[in-house]
């Protein structure tokens, strides 16, 4: 065999490589097909705010003029934040749907009945809200940030104020990075909250929420009658809103201002992140082995 031949030729194991990788694949590509509303959602608050931001152009030309960095800075923060919210949002429902809405429209016979493992069709379903979404939503972002800067600078002009202010001044590649980093502190920090509702959507006959919920609330009443104490409730008052807090170290002082706010190495020494990421392959691997031996419902 010649040296050509042989570069041609895939190995066994770059075929296996392939074909493993085809069901995870598809089966992503099915969920967007069957759940294709949980882009809906992120689009078009994205597009709500360009409309806005077109609507008021004379509003914020004015805030920009008179504020300069820190207003338009803030502005596409805030528009970032926006989709942001919307996208947690999205995963939430999603997450809690996944597993339940299959069982209850019977459509997991079907799916049973294809070449695909129990495995691969929960980490699909885990890569909706971890990977997906977030990445389609901060795509949204710079789409939108972009949008704003043009809009922006379009009023600068009709309104004949100085262009370069925005353009020199205004740190359009810094937010990008700010945004990038929201997402990546977000995904994270609620990792395990996706993976609870999958591991509820999993086993739910019916009230998915109500059963995601119960717990919490049962705990912090259990604790409070028989031990006078909040410990439940602050630990899942840090689990909501503590991702921000410990990302950005100075938000508890003067709020998110810029990428110099950020304290990665902070956040990511934090072992509450750690301990969240491995509930979410607990919960995870939970819902795999319940799915299993789940019908319909």
């Amino acid at each position: 065999m010649t040296s050509a031949e042989t570069l041609a030729m895939p190995s066994v194991e770059t075929h296996r490589t392939i074909n493993a990788s085809r069901p995870f694949y598809w089966s992503i590509r099915r969920e967007l097909w069957e759940h294709s509303s949980i882009l809906f959602g992120p689009a078009t608050v994205a597009a709500a705010v360009v409309f806005f931001a077109i609507v008021r152009i004379k509003l914020f030309t004015s805030m920009l003029h008179s504020g300069g960095q820190d207003i338009g800075t803030g502005l596409l923060i805030a528009a970032s934040g926006l989709i942001l919210i919307t996208a947690l949002f999205t995963g939430v429902f999603y997450s809690l749907d996944a597993l339940y809405s299959e069982r209850r429209d019977r459509s997991i016979l079907f799916w049973k009945s294809l070449p695909v493992s129990d495995q691969t069709t929960v980490l699909s379903k885990t890569a909706i809200p971890m990977a997906v979404l977030p990445g389609v939503a901060f795509l949204l972002c710079i789409v939108t940030q972009l949008l704003l800067l043009a809009i922006f600078s379009v009023g600068l002009l009709i309104f004949r104020y100085p262009l370069g202010d925005l353009w020199n001044q205004l740190p359009s590649f810094q937010s990008i990075v700010l945004v990038f980093y929201l997402f990546a502190v977000a995904t994270l920090w609620y990792a395990p909250v996706y993976g609870w509702l999958l591991l509820i959507s999993a086993v739910a006959r019916r009230a998915a929420l109500a059963w995601a919920v119960i717990p919490f609330v049962a705990a912090i009443g259990l604790e409070r009658f028989a031990f006078r104490t909040k410990v439940v409730g602050q630990w899942l008052q840090y689990r909501i809103g503590g991702g921000l807090q410990t990302a950005f170290y100075q938000t508890t002082h003067h709020g998110i201002s810029g990428l110099k706010d950020a304290t990665p190495l902070i956040f990511l020494s934090n072992p509450h992140l750690w301990t969240g990421v491995a509930g979410l392959i607990l919960f995870v691997f939970l819902a795999i082995r319940l799915r299993r031996a789940q019908g319909p419902i």
